[in-house]
């Protein structure tokens, strides 16, 4: 009877034992899973002139000035090792560009941007604590242009009459993120490798040329995770 009650306790325990040892984490295994952030923030674009120099336009002066905008959207976070993580990124980011005009008489200020859909593919290693540093590229694909000159409203670009931007636009991206919980502050920086922007200009002798221009982006913003 004695040996009976030993086995029938033996048979009850072991499946208890093998579920435990199924759903205790390996050593080798990372210690968080996916999981899914709302981003968003400012925008600080510039689109420095190649080659870089102030260009005659008419009896204007013209000088690219930086161009303040915004970001939003989401970020997946992957954990493949101990301190190592695959993110992507897709946000809707809008970039562009001033354009100050100095004359003799007076100074206009004209203001051009470009939204985009952006693909952001990022590997972020874990620096320290809750310190993480990520580095990878982006492609951006253009949804619509706009511009403002001097005081007037805002204006869309219909591609009917052409367009400044080019339909792509890729480069790096670098970024580092501190969480507080479910909250994260973050610095990106987007460095575009693809001539983003034609300008046809004109120099002080009256010849034409383009401008083949690139995004220089920062951003600054919070992240909130939902996952």
């Amino acid at each position: 009877m004695k040996n009976l009650l030993l086995l029938l306790a033996f048979a009850y325990t072991s499946p208890l034992l093998s579920q435990e040892n199924t759903e205790s984490p390996r050593a080798d295994e990372p210690s968080q899973k996916f999981s899914l952030e709302i981003l968003g923030g400012l925008n600080l674009n510039n689109m420095p002139r190649h080659p870089d120099l102030a260009t005659e336009v008419g009896s204007f002066n013209s000088q690219i000035k930086p161009e303040p905008a915004f970001f939003a959207g989401l970020s997946g976070h992957q954990p493949i090792a101990k301190r190592l993580a695959v993110k992507m990124d897709v946000q809707f980011a809008v970039r562009g560009f001033g354009l100050q005009k100095n004359a003799k008489t007076f100074t206009s200020f004209d203001r051009y941007q470009a939204s985009y859909l952006d693909f952001v593919p990022q590997l972020e290693y874990k620096v320290y604590k809750k310190i993480y540093f990520s580095l990878g590229g982006y492609a951006g694909l253009l949804l619509e242009e706009r511009i403002k000159l001097g005081n007037q409203n805002w204006s869309g670009i219909e591609p009917i009459f052409g367009t400044l931007a080019e339909k792509q636009d890729w480069g790096l991206s670098s970024g580092l993120r501190v969480e507080f919980g479910r909250v994260a502050a973050l610095v990106k920086y987007q460095h575009g490798l693809s001539p983003a922007i034609k300008l046809e200009v004109t120099d002080d002798r009256g010849a034409s040329f383009n401008h083949h221009q690139m995004h220089r982006s920062l951003q600054v913003g919070l992240g909130f995770k939902v996952i």
